[in-house]
């Protein structure tokens, strides 16, 4: 008896155990969510979707200051706003690289959040389409977050063509553990503001 009763209460400890263990080590992984938004919602004919898929992202860590430059300008009151800032125009693909437009300047020895995203440049003809980003990246300490603004230009050749662009969300001097990283994506009214 006494030895059944031993084994029923190992088995219990242990299931107890994998109910507490199991839920924390799959929380730790990072999640992704991308929201589609648009600004038209005034508008009887809503603007169609941004021309922006989300690719790969990650914690890199910069052993010198990057100094890439921000993505448009910030505005000055709350929200989404703020000039655009053009991306290069492709004849193929190329590649670009953004820090936020509300965000300082990534130091020496800070990690960053990176995402790329691929972006379709249309074609010699046009038109450009006005887009902006906002990513909030969650770490065990809080969120953090950044906006960016941009205008994806137009293509050297008769076709679309891609550009991949990196924009980074400065996440300080101390190693980070992100659980979460939100991406929303609008289409803008204009390619010169957001809205």
């Amino acid at each position: 008896m006494r030895r059944s009763g031993g084994l029923r209460h190992l088995l219990g400890l242990t299931v107890l155990l994998l109910l507490v263990v199991v839920p924390a080590t799959a929380s730790a992984a990072t999640t992704v969510r991308v929201f589609h938004a648009s600004y038209a919602v005034v508008q009887a004919t809503p603007l169609a979707a941004p021309p922006v898929t989300v690719g790969a992202h990650g914690v890199v860590h910069f052993r010198f200051a990057p100094g890439y430059p921000a993505a448009g300008v910030q505005g000055t009151s709350p929200g989404l706003q703020g000039t655009s800032v053009t991306l290069p125009a492709c004849a193929g693909a190329c590649t670009d690289r953004y820090l936020p437009a509300s965000s300082s300047p990534i130091a020496a020895g800070h990690y960053a959040e990176r995402v790329i995203f691929t972006v379709t440049q249309p074609r010699n003809a046009g038109p450009a389409v006005g887009f902006d980003l906002e990513i909030a990246v969650h770490l065990t300490t809080g969120w953090v977050s950044g906006s960016a603004y941009f205008s994806t230009g137009v293509a050297t050749g008769a076709a679309t063509s891609t550009i991949t662009l990196r924009v980074y969300v400065d996440l300080g001097a101390a190693l980070p553990t992100v659980t979460a990283v939100l991406v929303t994506d609008n289409r803008c009214l204009s390619t010169a503001a957001c809205p």
